[in-house]
C-alpha cells in the first residue's frame, strides 16, 4: 500500500475523533503516502498532523451546487493512484468519492452505502448496544473496525490535535490583551453548540462561572464561534463577576491553543468538547439529545453529565422538541459538584 486515502468530510468533532485511526494507519504503513480528504473549513485541524502527508480540502457548498468542486476533487484523487481508500463518513457522497478515486481497495460501512466498497464492514449502532448484542460503539471504536477489516492493528484510543508554537504564541498574546492573569486558575465555558437543543441554559453557565470566580478566584473565559457572540454576551451579562469573552473568528488550532491554557473546560456536546479532550484539558461534558455512547470523552480526566430520557438519542436533529427536558434535567448543583472537585484538586496540587 504505497498511496492511502482517508475520507472524513465533517464535522469538527468527528475529524478529531479520527486521530487515533490516522495514527494507527501510519504505524502500520510507515512508508506510505497518506492523504486525507476533509471539508475545507476543517483542513486547518490536520495540516500539522505528522501522520498525514497531504490534506486535500473539499469546498462543501449548498447541496446540488458543488458539481464543479466534485469534478476537481475527483480529478485530483485519480491523479494520486491510491491503493487503499478508507471512508470514515458512511455517506453516499464519500463512498462515491472513494469509488471514483480508483482505489483498488475501498473500505467502508456495509450500511447504507456499502455497494461501492470492496471491503464492507457492519456498522455497530447504538441500538445494537441497547439490545445487548455488543458492548461498545464509540466513534473511535467504529473507526477502528474499518481498520481491522484490512488487518491494521488499532487499540490506542488517545486523541491528538497538533498545534504549532505560533498557535500557542497567538493564544498567549490574545489573553494578555484581554487582561487575563496567567497566575490565576482558568475555567473555560463553552455555552454554544451546533444544535440549539444541545445548549445548556445561559443562566446556568453563568452560575457556574460565578461560583468558580467567587470560591476559587478563577478567571472565567467564555468561548464561542463567530455566530455565538450574542450567546456568550448573554452569559457574561448574567454573571455578577467578571468574565472574558474569547468568542469570534478563530482558526481551529488557535482555539485549541486557547483551550489548552484552561485548567478546566465546561462545555456542551459540540466540536470544541472534542478539541478540549484532544488537548488533554480536563473537561466537563454536558450531554442532552446527543449520543453519549458514541461521542463522550473517554479519558478518565473528563466527566460526562447527562440524564436518561426515553427519547435519547434524539432522532430529529431539529428544533421541534417541546421541552428540551434532557438539558433541563442537568442542574447547576450537579455540574458544580464536578467543577468544585476539579478546582479543589488543582488548588491542592498547587500547595
Amino acid at each position: 500500500m504505497k498511496n492511502i486515502l482517508l475520507i472524513r468530510l465533517s464535522s469538527l468533532g468527528d475529524i478529531v475523533l479520527t486521530s487515533p485511526a490516522i495514527r494507527a494507519v501510519r504505524r502500520h504503513f510507515p512508508q506510505a503516502h497518506i492523504s486525507m480528504l476533509v471539508a475545507k473549513q476543517s483542513a486547518d485541524l490536520l495540516t500539522e498532523n505528522p501522520h498525514i502527508d497531504e490534506v486535500i480540502p473539499f469546498d462543501r457548498k449548498e447541496k446540488g451546487k458543488d458539481t464543479g468542486e466534485m469534478r476537481r476533487v475527483i480529478r485530483l484523487l485519480r491523479e494520486r493512484d491510491f491503493d487503499l481508500a478508507i471512508d470514515f463518513q458512511r455517506k453516499f457522497r464519500t463512498s462515491l468519492l472513494a469509488y471514483l478515486s480508483g482505489a483498488k481497495c475501498r473500505v467502508g460501512y456495509h450500511q447504507p452505502n456499502g455497494l461501492l466498497c470492496s471491503v464492507r464492514v457492519p456498522d455497530r449502532s447504538t441500538k445494537a448496544i441497547r439490545a445487548g448484542r455488543i458492548t461498545s460503539a464509540h466513534a473511535i471504536d467504529r473507526y477502528f473496525e474499518l481498520l481491522h477489516a484490512v488487518g491494521i492493528d488499532a487499540t490506542d484510543r488517545t486523541l491528538a490535535l497538533f498545534i504549532t508554537d505560533a498557535d500557542r504564541s497567538f493564544a498567549g498574546d490574545l489573553i494578555a490583551t484581554k487582561g487575563v492573569d496567567d497566575n490565576r486558575t482558568m475555567v473555560g465555558l463553552f455555552p454554544g453548540a451546533g444544535w440549539q437543543l444541545r445548549e445548556w441554559m445561559p443562566d446556568r453557565f453563568a452560575a457556574i462561572g460565578d461560583r468558580a470566580a467567587k470560591q476559587f478566584d478563577a478567571q472565567v473565559l467564555l468561548f464561542g464561534g463567530p455566530h455565538e457572540g450574542e450567546l456568550v454576551q448573554e452569559v457574561a451579562d448574567l454573571m455578577t463577576t467578571e468574565a472574558i469573552s474569547l468568542a469570534g473568528n478563530l482558526r481551529i488550532r488557535q482555539l485549541a491553543a486557547l483551550i489548552e491554557r484552561c485548567d478546566l473546560f465546561v462545555t456542551n456536546d459540540t466540536g470544541p468538547m472534542h478539541v478540549a479532550a484532544a488537548m488533554h484539558t480536563p473537561t466537563v461534558a454536558l450531554f442532552g439529545p446527543g449520543d453519549h455512547i458514541r461521542f463522550q470523552p473517554l479519558d478518565p480526566i473528563h466527566t460526562t453529565i447527562r440524564h436518561h430520557v426515553p427519547c435519547n438519542p434524539c432522532k430529529q436533529f431539529t428544533n421541534k422538541c417541546k421541552n428540551n427536558i434532557c438539558m433541563k434535567l442537568i442542574t447547576v448543583d450537579e455540574v458544580w459538584e464536578t467543577v468544585h472537585q476539579n478546582l479543589s484538586n488543582i488548588r491542592n496540587a498547587a500547595t
